[in-house]
């Protein structure tokens, strides 16, 4: 019997894009009377694929429109200070529910509630962490965060980091072993049978794609090299995920070649990317400032790109997960580890013109895929962590 589950988290469960949708494919088929889900009022959810017949809440925090504004670190330590001190209002809207584990995301604010609400009802916290938020937030802020985080780690009864290397990491930082749990397809999601067919035939303007969230001006710089590189061969970058005709400008992503493609479901977006890309491009940013979580943090999207049956391409340091992922499989991606832009156009170009090599990197990728980001794999850790550690 699994426990009666509380989230408390910052990151809201829906079929969205990373976090959200490791936690939502987490719960999809989790027992609906045996769950609450109190999502912080700070990030709303952008679709409306949530978890049906679960009830849900909203944990107030405070104002969107200050974290987004130039008082962000002030009141960003504020509201971290200050998440401590919510418990009478989960006590409020548990309505009856009497939760015998806490699951929160090492991510925002609540998670600090979290692990409050979970001393104080003396039951079990699950952290997932699939980004180093201590080292992701403003520098003024590190010290404070790091030190409560590692608090926070420690108390947990189980710490479900979404790769290896974060479970290494902590261990030497917070001295407390994590489990693995890679971020993993979902449970009902389309199933392709060998690659793509636009593969097997010439393409005089190949089309690359990325899918997910540009969150840091490396990423962004990585896109722009790609879209340059792409034109010499008359090409296309096509995107997809949460970034609009504003942002793209903002990003210097308002090229000719490069066409928005939306925030899709995770379905429709494997759909299309089988339908209408040649290679699949996995940026994970050069910059000083985002090296701790590039090599930490995992990135969700191969889960879905493994699925297509089309080619990687993975660009980023030589010690990021995603590049020491496909260096532990050889074969599985084009690998480039060079920040200069004449190694990404050298990988281009040997995708754009050699079909027997994109379709062996498809091969391999759609194989090893199937097998390390397999849904039973990932419930069953899940499962277990939940029930070996009842109150």
């Amino acid at each position: 019997m699994l426990p009666r589950l509380l989230y408390i988290g910052d990151v809201p469960i829906e079929a969205s894009y990373h976090g959200s949708a490791l936690l939502f494919r987490l719960l999809q088929r989790y027992p609906a009377d045996r769950l609450l889900i109190l999502e912080g009022n700070l990030v709303p959810p952008k679709t409306t694929r949530r978890l049906p017949q679960v009830r849900h809440a909203a944990l107030h925090q405070g104002s969107r429109r200050l974290l987004d504004s130039r008082l962000h670190d002030g009141y960003s330590w504020w509201l971290t200070k200050r998440a401590g001190s919510r418990l009478k209002q989960v006590a409020n809207l548990l309505d009856g529910f009497s939760p015998e584990a806490i699951l929160t995301v090492g991510h925002g604010y609540s998670w600090i509630t979290a692990a409050r609400a979970a001393l104080a009802l003396n039951v079990p916290l699950h952290l997932v962490i699939h980004d180093d938020w201590p080292r992701v937030v403003a520098p003024s802020l590190r010290d404070l965060v790091d030190h409560q985080f590692g608090a926070v780690y420690r108390q947990a009864a189980t710490r479900l980091c979404t790769s290896p290397f974060m479970a290494d990491d902590y261990f030497g930082r917070y001295q407390a072993r994590g489990t693995v749990l890679l971020p993993y397809r979902a449970v009902d999601g389309p199933a392709f049978s060998g690659v793509a067919d636009r593969l097997r035939h010439a393409n005089p303007a190949p089309v690359f794609a990325f899918a997910g969230t540009i969150n840091s001006p490396g990423y962004a710089r990585l896109l722009r090299q790609l879209a340059t590189a792409i034109a010499e061969h008359r090409g296309e970058l096509l995107l997809f995920g949460p970034i609009d005709a504003t942002a793209a400008a903002a990003a210097g992503l308002a090229l000719p070649n490069i066409r928005l493609g939306g925030l899709l479901s995770s379905d429709e977006l494997l759909l299309r990317l089988r339908s209408d890309a040649d290679v699949l491009f996995v940026p994970m940013s050069f910059d000083p400032a985002d090296a701790a979580n590039m090599r930490m943090g995992f990135p969700s999207k191969l889960t879905e790109y493994t699925a297509v049956g089309l080619p990687l391409l993975i660009c980023g340091p030589p010690d990021c997960s995603a590049v020491r992922w496909a260096l532990d499989h050889p074969g599985v991606g084009e690998v480039v580890t060079a920040d200069h832009e004449s190694a990404l156009a050298g990988a281009v170009t040997r995708l754009s013109t050699d079909a027997a090599h994109r379709i062996a990197l498809a091969e391999r990728a759609q194989a090893i895929g199937a097998r390390d980001f397999a849904p039973g794999t990932a419930q069953a850790i899940f499962h277990h962590a939940l029930q070996s550690t009842r109150a």
